[in-house]
Order: structure tokens, then C-alpha cells, then sequence
């Protein structure tokens, strides 16, 4: 399993997002707290591909 690195930019960027979105749907924390675990899961999905890309160039160049 790989550990979750929480970065606070990133949790306080999507904090920020989820107090916008929470005055767009006109209250409803219920929606707003979906919104937030799921830019959680996307950024998590993003971290490891990033990882993987880093990986693949960095092998690339070892030979």
C-alpha cells in the first residue's frame, strides 16, 4: 500500500475550493464534502502517474 503524502497547499487549495463550491450549491456541505474526497482520489491517481513518468525517464537515462 502506498503512503498518502499530504501536501497543506494542496489541502488548503481544495479546502478553498470546497467553501466556493459550498456557496455555489447553496449550502449543501453533504455535496461539497464529495467534491473534496474526490479532487483527494484524482490527486492521489495523478501523484503516483507522475511517479511512474519520473521513474520510466529516469531508467531512460541510466542507459
Amino acid at each position: 500500500m502506498r503512503k498518502i503524502k499530504l501536501d497543506w497547499k494542496h489541502t488548503l487549495f481544495f479546502l478553498a475550493l470546497m467553501g466556493g463550491i459550498y456557496y455555489l450549491t447553496d449550502g449543501s456541505f453533504l455535496m461539497s464534502l464529495g467534491i473534496m474526497l474526490l479532487l483527494f482520489v484524482v490527486d492521489y491517481f495523478l501523484c503516483i502517474l507522475d511517479d511512474r513518468i519520473k521513474e520510466k525517464k529516469k531508467m531512460r537515462d541510466e542507459q
